[in-house]
């Protein structure tokens, strides 16, 4: 058996890909568990690279055949592909490195009609989670004329996307300066630059700010499953839901996000109902966006659509 038969899942889906549209794109998920022996691997498209992700080790001449034959397949790809980057995510340490092409300098990338600049060498994370294409897609359609808050805003993508469908302001808080740097860099490169907010503090003692700027119409809450020291996606979200009434808007919507493979779809709507409350109405979850089959819907992305009806109103 060649050393390659395991991949050929993957060289087929890369084969297929139409990329034409030229924007970010998922072409192969092994992490749904979808692809039996290919679980480590995901393939993307940042514009005009590929980027491939595994989270266990491969051998060197593996990944040297195996990098050689996604290279021999671009010619077949419908759309330009200038390169290869490799991830290695094995344990805590992360190695990337260019196999073909030279990365552009600065890197920007679209997503519908929104352009993000990226890394794909420094960072273990690029700077946009393609899995939330639908829920990006989601604030874009809902935003108009509204105040939004973007809660653990990582490099701002919901503060883009609902600037892009017209909202009215946005509020960025994640306590990383460092990403809200990019996120302000982000904002530039779209034109978007009034009415957007960038706070760098610890959410869970900063509700004393967000009552203050708000009430919003839109909130969207995509924390982390777990950030040393500060956050723990199990322990410490029930202490925003148990705030969101002192922040939104009668009718407001909310997307609430957690992407655990501890945490159910049904365990996440309980938490929701225990610590929110009954006026907080679960109305539908994000379909997984496109690229991402998944075996198993309870392990993976859960974005959930929330309306927020005060007590005694209609």
């Amino acid at each position: 058996m060649s050393v390659l038969t395991p991949y050929n899942a993957l060289l087929n889906a890369l084969e297929q890909a139409n990329l034409v549209q030229n924007e970010l794109a998922r072409i192969f998920h092994g992490r749904g568990h979808c692809y039996e022996g290919l679980e480590h691997i995901n393939l993307d498209f940042y514009p005009p690279f590929l980027f491939l992700v595994s989270y266990q080790a491969i051998d060197e001449a593996e990944l040297a055949a195996l990098a050689e034959a996604i290279w021999q397949k671009v010619p077949e790809v419908e759309g330009k592909v200038e390169g290869l980057v490799f991830q290695q995510r094995a344990g805590r340490d992360t190695k990337n490195q260019v196999f073909y092409g030279e990365l552009p300098q600065p890197h920007i990338i679209k997503e519908q009609g929104v352009q993000y600049q990226v890394d794909l060498l420094k960072h273990q994370n690029t700077g946009i989670f393609p899995d939330m294409y639908n829920g990006r897609a989601f604030v874009m359609e809902n935003a108009k004329t509204k105040k939004v808050l973007n809660l653990f805003s990582y490099t701002c993508g919901f503060s883009l996307a609902a600037m892009q469908g017209g909202a009215t302001s946005v509020v960025n808080m994640d306590m990383n300066n460092g990403v809200l740097k990019q996120g302000k860099i982000n904002h530039k490169l779209n034109g978007f630059m009034k009415e957007v907010s960038f706070y760098p503090h610890d959410i869970l003692k900063s509700f004393g700010k967000l009552k203050k700027t708000g009430p919003f119409d839109l909130v969207v809450i995509d924390p982390p499953s777990f950030q040393k020291g500060s956050f723990e996606l199990t322990k410490d979200y029930q202490k925003i839901l148990r705030r969101l009434p002192e922040i939104v808007n009668h009718d407001a919507q909310l997307l609430l996000c957690a992407n655990s493979p501890d945490l159910s779809e049904q365990a996440f709507i309980a938490l929701i109902a225990e610590h929110a409350g009954d006026d907080f109405i679960f109305n539908h979850r994000l379909e997984n966006s496109q690229g991402f089959p998944e075996k198993d819907n309870d392990r993976n992305l859960k974005a959930l659509v929330y309306k927020y009806k005060k007590p005694h109103e209609e």
